[in-house]
């Protein structure tokens, strides 16, 4: 991350297409973005880049996980989790959204479970439980894993 990516517009930034946004790469990152990544992707990369600089920092654990990231597409293609609690960050105050039943439901993640329609839970499976009406796994149903079989 450079001074110059703080200087990336992010109009111009959200309006590029793959091409664009890989010669972007290339120039404010010094290397080729991985060919699997998409085009989305690259945009959130290049967008959180250009917030870090503005901000002057960058937290070490993101820069981590997105090296992370970078490195499971440039070896395979996809990221390998490294235990079952691998899953898309949904720390504290994080709001998910979930349509079910023809309704959107908002949960709030919490320090210890999470909250839905007024109520605390124990976990996001307790949740989905109480959503659905039977047991689930909560991250997944929540879409916070990927699928199994992909």
């Amino acid at each position: 991350m450079t001074r110059a990516t703080a200087q990336l517009d992010m109009v111009h930034l959200e309006r590029a297409d793959a091409a664009t946004l890989r010669r972007l790469w290339a120039t404010y990152r010094g290397t080729e973005p991985p060919k699997t990544f998409t085009a989305r992707l690259m945009r959130l990369a290049l967008a959180w880049d250009a917030q870090a600089a503005t901000a002057g920092f960058e937290a070490a654990k993101v820069r981590r996980e997105w090296h992370r990231i970078i490195k499971g597409r440039v070896e395979g293609g996809c990221i390998k989790g490294k235990g079952p609690s691998q899953f898309a960050s949904a720390g504290p105050g994080t709001r998910l959204l979930k349509d079910w039943g023809g309704v959107t439901h908002e949960v709030l993640v919490l320090e210890e479970g999470a909250s839905w329609n007024g109520q605390n839970y124990s976990s996001l499976s307790a949740v989905a439980r109480a959503m659905t009406g039977i047991n689930r796994n909560g991250p997944k149903f929540f879409g916070l894993r990927e699928r199994a079989e992909q």
